[in-house]
């Protein structure tokens, strides 16, 4: 016998189910009567109910009993194996990346240190091959992994079964329904009349229906259907003493005006609401509107790379920089520790000098580390990020190699190979401003979002009139007392004598529209916020790229000059040493500050570099060209034009 557990079903033979479906001879000698047929249904139907857990539940699934065991079976195993690990508070998974420990200032040797030489391009192509989430500087994927772009971005939004465009083709699928019904009556009448001529009615019913319907674009909803009823009973008035009926018929409703046309039910989709639009239009526009998203996540992306490469490159110039004023300032303190065992009168000068030495190996000692400080992204001051001008190697090789999907640590620190631009720059302001109101992601996404808006006006003014629908079916019938043969229902139908044919006006209306009105108001009220926001979006870009050519320009004059201001303090600075060399009277504090000078000079001047190189790329971000400056393209993207003004 068969009972219920627990555990899903379970059975006193067990082993007499599993012996039953090893044996063919047993299972095709029961299936050979009605009784037989019956038995083995359910001993099969037991069997892998019983069977699909002892194989697992994947192995379940791919042998296709899942299934049939979780809803006949009310199998659980896959559910439970899952709330096994929640229960135990969702153990981690295994952890592919095993790093070893970070260098940090007490254990890099620098004497010892090889290096990974690194050009942007590979970095670039690095980020692009380990990219299947957009890492930004943040830590967004911990604060909010919702909003984490990833690769699988577009492909969500495509696939959602609720607002993708084969959600709303799939309301104009063919749809097949079908029914089967079996009734037994036997019931006493104390008139003969209710009996059909008899007091004591009994009667048995099997009634049919198979159906397949289809929406069209118009709105129109066909459909083919197939009615057949069975009816055997003890009435005193009928012909046959059982009898088949069947019957065709051909049904079409066509909206008249409320959801009915092309323009309505392209844009709102069929059975839609005020304010409630998911049509194969909307959901093609919001698939438009993600691709340029995940475009401009991905340009942001691949800003904070080269940002971070610029950062890596200046934190190396910043090292140098300081190593040398270091190694400049322990010269100058052991000549005049050396004077101060013979002369007593220069202890100041050497506290002095000993001073300056501490105060530069700090510096170098910051050079080399670098502070958990914010550094060069996305969105500080500017769209493509402003340059921070940390230093910091370490910090700032991390950085890299978590943009670039690389180990957090490995003994090979990475080191900038490319030398950032140093030639002027002329942009042509028409062109570029043009070329950034056509091409910037951020604009394209409102664009598209004034299309759907006045997409949605459209399929808000159908809800101001009333539901007025055709219908009409046609219906052939055959009665007789064989449903197929001599003397049967479908031989009748075949010879069309007899013809059905209706057809109706169905109208239904809200008094007021109340409801229509608000959407219609509500509509225009969208189409005018849009557009405001395209105008605002379009003035802060030409702002931000006028912002970003005079950046350039500043730090190209910059460079210019810093890299005098250096010049003119190394001279200085090799006089005044070559005079002390020569033993000649040298003020120390004019030697002290020269030494600052050279070193501020230097890392000034890299800054400017570097500072004039990210302005250049953020040129790119602002115009929304940065992917193809780049030479990537991403595909399946839409092709967009500006709206003329």
């Amino acid at each position: 016998m068969l009972g219920w557990s627990k555990r899903g079903w379970r059975s006193d033979f067990n082993s007499e189910v599993v012996d039953l479906v090893k044996d063919p001879n047993l299972v095709g000698s029961l299936t050979k009567s009605a009784t037989g047929k019956l038995l083995g249904l359910r001993l099969l139907l037991s069997a892998t109910v019983l069977l699909a857990p002892s194989v697992g539940c994947h192995q379940a699934r791919k042998n296709g009993y899942h299934d049939l065991a979780s809803t006949i079976g009310n199998d659980t195993a896959c559910i439970d194996a899952l709330m096994c690990n929640v229960d135990a508070g969702a153990p981690p998974e295994t952890f592919s990346e095993y790093s070893s420990p970070p260098k940090t200032l007490r254990s890099v040797d620098w004497d010892d240190q090889t290096y990974r030489e690194l050009t942007l391009g590979e970095s670039v192509e690095l980020a692009l091959t380990h990219s299947q989430v957009l890492r930004d500087l943040g830590a967004r994927v911990l604060r909010n992994p919702d909003a984490t772009a990833t690769r699988e971005n577009r492909a969500l939004v495509e696939t959602d079964p609720q607002t993708s465009v084969d959600a709303a083709l799939s309301a104009f699928d063919a749809q097949f329904y079908a029914l089967g019904k079996w009734q037994n009556n036997d019931r006493q009448f104390n008139n003969r009349f209710f009996g059909g001529g008899s007091n004591a009615f009994q009667q048995d019913t099997h009634d049919y229906v198979a159906q397949i319907s289809k929406r069209t674009a118009t709105g129109a909803q066909f459909a083919l259907r197939s009615v057949t009823d069975y009816d055997a009973n003890n009435a005193t008035g009928n012909e046959f003493p059982s009898a088949w009926q069947s019957q065709l018929h051909a049904e079409a409703r066509q909206p008249l005006m409320q959801g009915g046309g092309l323009a309505f039910n392209r844009i709102a989709g069929p059975g839609a609401e005020p304010g409630v639009y998911n049509g194969v239009l909307i959901a093609k526009v919001n698939n438009d509107i993600t691709a340029s998203e995940f475009r401009q996540q991905t340009r942001d992306y691949l800003s904070n790379v080269i940002n971070a490469y610029w950062d890596l490159y200046f934190a190396y110039r910043d090292l140098d920089a300081k190593r040398q004023s270091l190694d400049r300032a322990r010269e100058t303190w052991k000549s005049y520790e050396a004077q101060k065992t013979s002369n007593r009168r220069t202890g100041a000068a050497e506290a002095l000098a000993r001073e300056q030495y501490f105060r530069f190996e700090s510096e170098l000692q910051d050079a080399i580390a670098g502070k958990v400080v914010q550094r060069t992204s996305a969105g500080n001051a500017s769209t493509g990020g402003s340059f921070a001008g940390a230093g910091g190697v370490l910090a700032a090789e991390r950085r890299l190699r978590l943009l670039i999907g690389l180990p957090i640590t490995e003994s090979d620190l990475i080191r900038p190979a490319d030398e950032p631009h140093e030639a002027p720059m002329i942009f042509d302001w028409d062109s570029i401003s043009a070329e950034a109101v056509r091409m910037r992601s951020e604009l394209q996404q409102q664009r598209l979002l004034v299309k759907r808006r006045e997409m949605e006006l459209l399929a808000a003014r159908n809800f101001l009139m009333p539901t007025l629908d055709l219908v009409t079916i046609y219906r052939i019938r055959g009665l007789d007392q064989n449903l197929a043969g001599d003397n049967s229902a479908l031989g009748e139908i075949g010879t069309m004598d007899f013809q059905e044919y209706e057809a109706n006006l169905e109208m239904r209306m809200p008094v007021g529209f109340r409801q229509a009105h608000a959407a219609v108001r509500h509509a225009k009220f969208q189409i005018s916020r849009a557009e405001a926001i395209l105008q605002e979006q379009q003035r802060q870009i030409l702002h931000d790229l006028a912002s970003v050519v005079a950046e350039c320009d500043r730090a190209l004059v910059q460079s210019q000059t810093n890299l005098s201001r250096y010049l003119a303090a190394s001279e200085a600075l090799q006089v005044l040493e070559a005079n002390r060399n020569a033993g000649l009277p040298v003020n120390l504090e004019q030697l002290l500050d020269s030494q600052r000078r050279i070193s501020e000079a230097q890392t000034r001047y890299y800054q400017s570099l570097v500072e004039y190189t990210v302005a250049a790329k953020n040129v790119q971000v602002e115009k929304g060209t940065l992917l193809e400056t780049l030479n990537m393209l991403i595909a399946k993207e839409p092709v967009l034009a500006a709206s003329s003004p």
